[in-house]
């Protein structure tokens, strides 16, 4: 069934044909959506409220809830203080051609685009599309695909494609993906997560959240996931949280992730910490980093970084791989490797055929590589080109027979 909103309508209409459409977000949610329908919204018309949709029947095999716009152009959701779109135990679920704006950081509190799972046993919902949208002004992530169950499995979803999306101006992150944490235990909430051709740029943090915040794209919990062709820009500057920072796109606790083909600058930090390019973090491993661009940020272009409690972090690649100008604020590197060695560390990582400019700056130390922290183990550096100006430092490393350099250019101006 297809269902049509309009200013000009009525909730006492059929709201099945254009002549006769509802006028309310209150109304379709009013109703219950079954698997196949299609819900339109008139082009160029706001519509205040907050989208709910609920119930794992959803799920279906072949048959999709749509949400779209129809006529020429995009429909508005002004979801004010509230969450724009929030799906709970929904799979088989579309969004495309839709603004949601909130009202702001200070005023919102919520997310604008929230998928969630809290079904218990291990249920993973299939079949999530979110398309050529544009979110901004919530407090939390634009976009958020989140797993909560109510029991200690691996609940989540599953086939999720973020495409096209232009997310900006809200404050803890432009894309989220969140999952269980349990180090203890082999497992992930999601699996083939992918994002693609997004934007995602002044999302700026939250002042006072005690964990990072600012964050461009950030996936965790996820088995197999791709983020390529995307732009990050601007995100991260009211971060203050020292625990740890933002950064413009990244993943940690997650597996076989391909990282390709983005631009990631001008990505700031209110504090000591981050503020980078790309990041593969705490318990990442079988990832590859390649033809990605890094420049002007205040944190590392390529940072890999195992912290306490992590699961195991091996066997990755960074190749291929442009910086210029990390590392503007603070002390990091355009690679830069930080480990506390829990876990093992940093270990099975090479870097190779990547191209790193570094010059001083007035307010950080940077450098072309670092490597000073411990718990670092098998890694190996060839066929690099490190450069840097006359006053910022090649490499600032610990001695370790386990980092080798093999087949790299190196040039002082």
């Amino acid at each position: 069934m297809d269902y049509y909103i309009s200013q000009f309508g009525d909730d006492s209409n059929s709201g099945i044909s254009q002549k006769q459409p509802w006028q309310s977000i209150d109304r379709v949610n009013a109703t219950r959506l079954l698997p196949g329908d299609s819900v339109w919204f008139s082009a160029n018309q706001t519509f205040k409220g907050n989208f709910t949709l609920s119930g794992a029947d959803t799920d279906v095999a072949g048959a999709v809830i749509t949400f779209g716009s129809y006529g020429d152009g995009k429909a508005t959701i002004d979801a004010c203080a509230g969450t724009g779109f929030l799906a709970k135990d929904c799979g088989a679920v579309q969004i495309s051609d839709i603004n949601f704006v909130g009202a702001g950081t200070e005023r919102n509190r919520s997310y604008g685009i929230w998928f969630v799972n809290t079904l218990p046993e291990d249920k993973k919902l299939t079949h999530i599309r979110i398309d050529n949208v544009d979110v901004s002004g919530f407090r939390h992530a634009g976009i958020c695909i989140a797993a909560q169950p109510t029991d200690e499995g691996w609940s989540g979803f599953s086939d999720v494609k973020i495409t096209h999306a232009n997310v900006h101006d809200n404050g803890d992150a432009g894309i989220s993906c969140i999952g269980t944490w349990n180090p203890e235990a082999s497992g992930y909430s999601h699996t083939d997560v992918y994002v693609g051709n997004c934007r995602v740029y002044r999302n700026l943090g939250i002042p006072g959240k005690e964990s990072h915040s600012g964050n461009g794209i950030v996936l965790a919990q996820v088995d197999g996931a791709t983020i390529e062709y995307c732009e990050a820009y601007q995100n991260g500057k009211l971060n203050d949280c020292e625990i740890g920072g933002p950064v413009g796109i990244w993943v940690w606790d997650s597996n076989c992730v391909l990282i390709q083909f983005n631009e990631s600058h001008h990505n700031r930090t209110g504090s000591s910490k981050d503020g980078g390019g790309f990041d593969l973090d705490g318990g990442v491993r079988n990832s590859i980093v390649q033809y990605n661009y890094s420049h002007d940020n205040d944190g590392a272009g390529y940072l890999l970084a195992q912290f306490e409690g992590a699961k195991a972090f091996h066997n990755n690649v960074i190749r291929y791989n442009m910086s210029e100008n990390d590392g503007q604020k603070n002390s990091y590197g355009g690679i830069h490797l930080w480990s506390t060695g829990a876990n093992g560390g940093i270990r099975n990582t090479t870097i190779y055929q990547n191209t790193i400019s570094t010059s001083k700056s007035a307010t950080g130390n940077p450098t072309a590589i670092d490597w000073t922290s411990e718990g670092i183990h098998n890694i190996r550096f060839y066929n690099n080109t490190f450069k840097t100006d006359d006053k910022a430092d090649l490499i600032r490393g610990k001695a370790n027979p386990e980092v080798i350099f093999e087949g790299n250019t190196c040039l002082t101006a």
